[in-house]
């Protein structure tokens, strides 16, 4: 998915900068869709503001990792979608 400039800025403003926001800084494993997320990393529901941008999104969790958003199936733990913001 692409994002906008509008959109990349909203989302750095309420979702990246929030300081509730999931984060993982030691990252051993590959940040790709596909991939399936250790279970030592800790997820949150994913932003209202990004399910408005992505409906599909209602279900799935998230994290952060540098000014990535993780966006994480919580089922099968897999990576379902990566922004870059």
């Amino acid at each position: 998915m692409t994002l906008n400039t509008e959109q990349k800025t909203k989302i750095r403003e309420t979702v990246i900068n929030a300081s509730n926001a999931p984060r993982v800084t030691n990252v051993n494993f590959a940040v790709n869709v596909g991939t399936v997320v250790p279970s030592t990393v800790r997820f949150a529901p994913v932003p209202s503001m990004l399910v408005e941008i992505n409906p599909s999104w209602r279900s799935y969790e998230y994290f952060i990792v540098s000014e990535q958003i993780i966006i994480v199936d919580p089922r099968t733990k897999r990576i379902i979608a990566v922004l870059p913001v």
